[in-house]
């Protein structure tokens, strides 16, 4: 997932708390990022037991975001408990918890999953799951390995550190370069 769906998603959710739930009408967009529509190599969400989704917050930090499409849930994966107070952290993720089941419910693909469409999702932020950084300007490495990690069921503090961060970002870097890199 980008961050373009992350902008849409929190402009729609203001448009949702000014509307209110009756006459809010949801961006097609984000049903078709749902649809596998939207991005070059999408798969529809139906096909998932998760989706990462890069989320910044306050133009500062890079955080992934785990939305578990189970147990309907969201998981903050954060490598710097430090720098977002908790409930911060809750004001952004707070727009994923209320958005997912609306648009899960008009993608008309998640009927399986009953009442959880029709309230807001739970989240946490298991620090102790995530391996944390001492130092500043790693979090986007630390984002996207921590997605890497988890996807494959690995354990992410046993494998990603400060130590190793450098490495991550060249390898990273040169992915990119190359065009090898898979999202």
């Amino acid at each position: 997932m980008n961050d373009l769906f992350c902008q849409q998603l929190m402009g729609n959710f203001l448009e949702y708390k000014r509307q209110g739930r009756k006459n809010f009408v949801l961006n097609a967009d984000l049903v078709d990022y749902v649809k596998g529509k939207k991005l070059q190599r999408g798969r529809p969400w139906s096909k998932c037991k998760a989706i990462y989704v890069p989320l910044n917050i306050n133009g500062k930090h890079w955080v992934a975001l785990l939305i578990n499409l189970v147990n309907c849930s969201l998981i903050v994966l954060d490598n710097d408990g430090r720098l977002t107070k908790s409930d911060d952290m809750g004001d952004h993720v707070r727009p994923f918890c209320v958005m997912i089941p609306l648009i899960l419910r008009k993608a008309n693909k998640f009927k399986h999953l009953g009442q959880q469409l029709t309230r807001p999702w739970s989240w946490r932020r298991p620090l102790d799951m995530c391996a944390q950084s001492r130092r500043s300007g790693d979090c986007g490495v630390y984002m996207l390995k921590h997605i890497e990690l988890h996807s494959m069921g690995l354990p992410l503090i046993e494998n990603m550190n400060d130590e190793n961060v450098e490495y991550y970002r060249r390898r990273y870097a040169i992915e990119i370069f190359d065009g090898s890199m898979e999202p």
